[in-house]
């Protein structure tokens, strides 16, 4: 088994000055017009860096294959990249990519879906590991998952992980818009209700542009800002 490289402990309050951190970066790099791959990459490097979400992964599913396979990686070697091609509904990626719903694995030893087909069990921490799945859609199919690995934190939980992911997932859709045009996999209707995390980190990441968040979410500007501010008035209360 691989050697676990452990965070340092930190409040609540250096976790979303942290994530706020990530989201900076990419709001910086938003009005490139170029190929979406140095944005992507760039996040997938810094979800490692300054969260701990380690081998973060985009597997797509282009024109042409009716197979998903790893299209940008973190931490991942070459020959671990190669094996990462999925079917529709094999394994928890394929499960993502055929329900277009986000997959939480707690314990990858403990979840019989979890193929390990890309990095090999024993190259991975003793430790628990979890394992989140998010699809990626564009234009209101599921085109891909974005996907990493997560050791046990006593001070972060999943749900804080998966919320943030979520927002970074709908930046993947929209910068993969025009690379990706014909999706082959099935039309994704989401019945997912964000939660104020999510919508405030959207917001964040479009420059507090409601219009941009919204479209960003998959909502209409009208029920982004409701829900905004039924989350907002539910924190307070």
């Amino acid at each position: 088994m691989a050697t676990p490289s452990p965070l340092p402990p930190r409040t609540g309050a250096q976790w979303r000055a942290l994530e706020l951190q990530l989201l900076g970066l990419l709001v910086q790099q938003l009005g490139d017009t170029g190929t979406p791959d140095p944005l992507l990459r760039g996040m997938l490097s810094q979800m490692d860096a300054l969260l701990g979400l380690e081998r973060a992964r985009i597997v797509l599913v282009l024109p042409g294959d009716n197979r998903a396979r790893i299209h940008l990686a973190h931490g991942l070697t070459d020959e671990e990249v190669a094996r990462g091609v999925y079917a529709l509904g094999e394994g928890v990626t394929g499960l993502v990519l055929a329900s277009g719903q986000a997959v939480l694995v707690h314990d990858i030893d403990a979840e019989p879906r979890f193929l390990a087909r890309s990095v090999a069990r024993d190259n991975l921490p003793d430790e628990g590991q979890a394992f989140l799945a998010l699809p990626i859609q564009a234009d209101a199919r599921t085109v891909g998952v974005l996907s990493c690995h997560r050791s046990r934190l006593p001070d972060r939980t999943l749900d804080d992980d998966l919320a943030l992911l979520r927002v970074l997932a709908a930046l993947a859709g929209q910068r993969l818009r025009l690379r990706v045009p014909q999706p082959l996999v099935r039309q994704y209707m989401s019945a997912h209700s964000h939660s104020r995390q999510e919508l405030e980190h959207a917001l964040v990441l479009h420059g507090n542009r409601q219009a941009r968040a919204a479209e960003a979410l998959g909502l209409t500007l009208r029920q982004f800002g409701y829900r905004l501010r039924k989350a907002r008035a539910e924190q307070r209360d």
